[in-house]
């Protein structure tokens, strides 16, 4: 009963905070739908989703960012291609419409900071997004946010997994979150090296009794439901330190 109680009192919350929903045209054709959470100054974070939809999880964070300064622009990458929700289809994603996103953003708040988040298997996307963007404009970011990344690429049984190319092209201001029960907690040091000799900057988070996905989970705990409560201020926490970083 208080499981439900605290999810009903969390949506109340949330429906008190709409976004607005704007749609870009793309280069390729295709229309991106973005929720938009406004906040007046401060940076403008764009977080990329895709293997699982967006998330009413995601949605209520990016309305906590929101109401603490930081404007979220929040998009699924997968729906404007009518692409199955699975990992093997964000590298489907065409780049122009990537960079497309970002130069607009870019453009359209030429005085505020532009970051970056994404989650799971879409860190990949982000990061070809970012590595697409300064190969064509010289532009980066200036933080990005990784939760939980998987950034291994497809593998056939029996080999030994590698991480995907681009992780040793990216040059970023990079904070990422790392749930301490997840197989990438013993693999993270090995991450964190990689991406630094690429030229990045990380700054690593160890968050203690959770799991992957804990705020998306169907078998979440109800640590994993607090936590997964006050996502917005995690990735608060995880952004401001490196906000102000010289670039790489």
């Amino acid at each position: 009963m208080w499981r439900s109680l605290f999810i009903f009192l969390l949506s109340v919350q949330f429906q008190a905070q709409a976004a607005q929903v704007e749609n870009l045209a793309l280069p390729s054709g295709a229309e991106l739908e973005v929720q938009r959470y406004s906040a007046p100054t401060g940076p403008i974070l764009l977080w990329l989703t895709g293997q699982y939809g967006t998330l009413e999880a995601e949605q209520r964070a990016a309305a906590q960012l929101a109401e603490k300064g930081v404007e979220v622009h929040l998009a699924d990458w997968l729906a404007p291609y009518f692409l199955p929700q699975l990992p093997a289809s964000l590298a489907q994603v065409p780049d122009a419409d990537l960079v497309n996103w970002l130069s607009h953003i870019q453009q359209r708040y030429p005085d505020r900071e532009l970051t970056l988040l994404a989650s799971g298997h879409a860190a990949q996307l982000l990061l070809r997004a970012a590595q697409v963007w300064r190969q064509q404009s010289g532009k980066t970011p200036a933080a990005s946010v990784l939760l939980f990344p998987l950034l291994y690429r497809e593998v056939d049984a029996g080999n030994e997994a590698d991480y995907a190319p681009v992780v040793d092209a990216t040059c970023l201001n990079l904070a990422m979150l790392i749930p301490k029960a997840s197989a990438g907690y013993w693999w993270r040091d090995r991450l964190k090296t990689r991406l630094e000799a690429a030229g990045s900057t990380v700054q690593m988070t160890v968050l203690p009794g959770m799991r992957d996905g804990f705020y998306r989970r169907s078998d979440a705990n109800e640590a994993e439901i607090a936590t997964g409560a006050h996502l917005g201020d995690r990735i608060l926490e995880l952004l401001q330190p490196i906000l102000h970083k010289a670039q790489p």
